[in-house]
């Protein structure tokens, strides 16, 4: 007993390695198979067209005896390509297959050289043994087609003499190791992919699912994730209705920019944790990719339940997260949707999440919104927004209008802020808030950019020489290269001074990517132009990465103006920012002064410029030159 368990182990490692021996030959033979069957049709075409040439070039005699072989071989030829290898079956099929087209090639060429010995056609062998030596599924198949073509070859050299001779032995073996080089290495390579290949295979239930885990979290990726919409939305699987939830982070970024990657890597596993613990078991929480996450909630449950769920993730996030020792604190929106409700496919009901989360971000940051018929609205117009921005004349109807931006020491105009409008004549007018997010959406804000910006330069010569004109601009401006190399251009053809212009961009936008926006920044500011942070307050409004960009002016956000009726709070927070610019030398603006009371209130906290209802609204640039005028003579201003 115990030696036939010796033997049967003895033998184990060789029956193994016979199978790989015979497994490999078989892939081998696989890979062979479409290259041979390639090399069929050209070669079927040269002999089916090649009868034509004999009809005109041989003599009858040579005619008769090479049209029908010729045309034979054809035959053989797209019979091998479309019916015998149509599909692999085994090696031995390519072996014979393979020997009877070489067989019949090999005829055509003795055929030939009946018709015309002349010594110089015995180069043909040559051409036949480089194309045997090619196609071979095996290496006995290679080497005798060699063998058989340069055999033939010497022969009919040796009865043309011995010089003749001597000269076709010297090429054969030149040719030889030419061919035999060719089929080692080509072999070589076409064994170690096959090998390759195999190996892979084998590992694959491993790879499938390391491909589909995120490998910094351990989380479901995004792979997953849209593979497992892609199962539950297929109607064989019939699952019930689920909600599909995309989580973003509010104030990573800065994260990541003032602490480094690594410090923003531990914090987005520490999230992954929280909204695997806070989310059910039978819901999947994937990452799918920067700081945005997803959810799947399979249970069938009612929009407040699903608000409720989102809510308690969103809550998770707001908790300080202490990574090393550096307490962090950051939060979440979420957008959830409902299948199939809100979409029957995986694209749409991605996007009507994609949507809710936007419009959380938008208008309540640190919330959880989930798609309705409002956002549906808002979708179907978003979208005939961006078809009509791709239909328009936007060079006729896009224009500026400019606000005042006043100087509370002098009471004098110290500039304008240029504000897009746009009066469709499909749609009439449409909001900047609607048509600039259009058109960053469908890739045209460049476009819209430009001609926003030749407009404002236009203006710009027809105001009085030293009044500056703060122009925004998108945060896709502001990351794109060919924008601002544009932007640049455009200023220096224009001959405006650029001194005279102030770029506005806001804190979300500067977010959007640091490095890019402080290159554009920077490029802007070498040019000689002014930069100002708009909305300050509104977004991550942290100080630590002012100074890391070209600033010349803040711009505090109107929502502190607002609360400036409510008592002190408002008032000593645009005291403590104005107070900030001026330890930085940097100009304050406050934006959204629309009353008496308010100006004053600005006034007492110490801002220099404002800007508002108050002074005037937005005006065409005929009305913005009257404005000034008006300032020149002793007249009260109407509010």
């Amino acid at each position: 007993m115990t030696a036939a368990k010796a033997g049967h182990a003895a033998k184990g490692p060789s029956g193994s390695a016979a199978s790989e021996r015979a497994s490999l030959e078989i892939e081998m033979a696989k890979a062979v198979h479409p290259i041979m069957v390639r090399a069929l049709t050209p070669l079927a075409t040269y002999f089916g067209g090649i009868i034509i040439v004999y009809f005109f070039i041989e003599t009858t005699t040579g005619f008769l005896i090479m049209a029908p072989l010729s045309g034979l071989t054809a035959a053989v030829l797209l019979l091998a390509e479309h019916r015998w290898l149509a599909e692999y079956r085994s090696i031995r099929q390519l072996e014979v297959v393979g020997l009877g087209v070489g067989l019949l090639i090999y005829a055509n060429i003795l055929a030939f050289l009946h018709v015309h010995p002349e010594p110089a056609r015995l180069s043909y062998f040559l051409l036949l043994m480089m194309c045997v030596v090619t196609v071979s599924p095996t290496r006995r198949m290679a080497v005798g087609g060699a063998v058989l073509s340069l055999a033939s070859m010497l022969v009919k050299a040796y009865f043309h003499g011995p010089d003749i001779f001597a000269q076709f032995a010297m090429l054969s073996v030149a040719c030889s190791f030419v061919a035999f080089g060719v089929v080692l290495l080509m072999r070589e390579a076409v064994e170690r992919a096959v090998k390759a290949r195999m190996a892979a295979e084998n590992l694959r239930g491993q790879a499938q699912e390391q491909a589909e885990k995120d490998a910094l979290t351990g989380l479901p990726n995004r792979r997953r994730f849209f593979g497992e919409l892609e199962r539950l939305i297929d109607p064989a699987t019939a699952a019930p209705p689920f909600h599909v939830g995309i989580i973003d982070l509010d104030g990573f970024k800065p994260v990541n920019d003032l602490y480094g990657h690594a410090v923003g890597d531990a914090l987005l596993i520490e999230v992954g944790h929280r909204l695997r613990h806070v989310l059910a078991r039978e819901h999947m929480v994937a990452r799918l990719g920067g700081d945005e996450f997803s959810v799947i909630v399979t249970r069938p449950v009612e929009a407040n339940d699903v608000h409720a769920l989102g809510q308690a993730a969103i809550e998770a996030l707001r908790r300080p997260f202490k990574v090393g020792d550096i307490d962090i604190s950051i939060s979440g929106s979420g957008g959830f949707a409902r299948f199939p409700d809100n979409g029957s496919s995986i694209a749409e009901i991605y996007e009507r999440a994609d949507h809710a989360l936007y419009s959380a971000k938008s208008h309540s940051r640190g919330d959880v919104v989930i798609f309705g018929a409002r956002h549906e609205a808002e979708l179907d117009n978003a979208g005939r927004v961006e078809q009509t921005l791709r239909l328009s004349d936007l060079n006729k109807e896009l224009f500026i209008v400019f606000q005042p931006q006043i100087d509370a020491v002098t009471g004098q105009t110290a500039g304008f802020e240029a504000l897009a409008r746009w009066n469709s004549a499909r749609l009439g007018p449409v909001s900047p808030g609607v048509f600039i997010t259009a058109a960053e959406r469908c890739g045209m804000i460049d476009v819209v950019t430009e001609i926003l910006m030749r407009k404002t330069l236009d203006a710009m010569a027809q105001l009085p020489p030293a009044m500056r004109v703060a122009i925004n601009l998108s945060a896709r401006d502001l990351v794109s290269e060919r924008t601002i190399e544009r932007i640049c251009t455009l200023v220096r053809d224009s001959g405006i001074e650029p001194g005279r212009l102030e770029f506005e961009i806001t804190e979300t936008a500067m977010m959007t990517d640091f490095d890019a926006a402080r290159d554009a920044l920077s490029k802007l500011s070498a040019m000689g132009s002014r930069i100002a942070l708009d909305d300050f307050g509104s977004g991550y409004s942290s100080f630590g990465y002012i100074h890391r960009f070209p600033l010349n002016k803040i711009k505090i956000d109107r929502s502190f103006v607002t609360e400036l009726d409510g008592g002190d709070i408002g008032h000593n927070i645009i005291r403590a920012i104005v107070d900030l610019c001026r330890n930085l030398k940097l100009d304050c603006l406050v934006e959204g002064v629309e009353t008496p009371e308010q100006f004053a209130a600005v006034q007492t906290a110490g801002a220099r410029y404002v800007q508002g209802y108050y002074f005037s609204r937005p005006l065409p640039l005929p009305d913005a030159l009257s404005f000034l005028e008006r300032e020149t003579r002793p007249a009260s201003r109407a509010s």
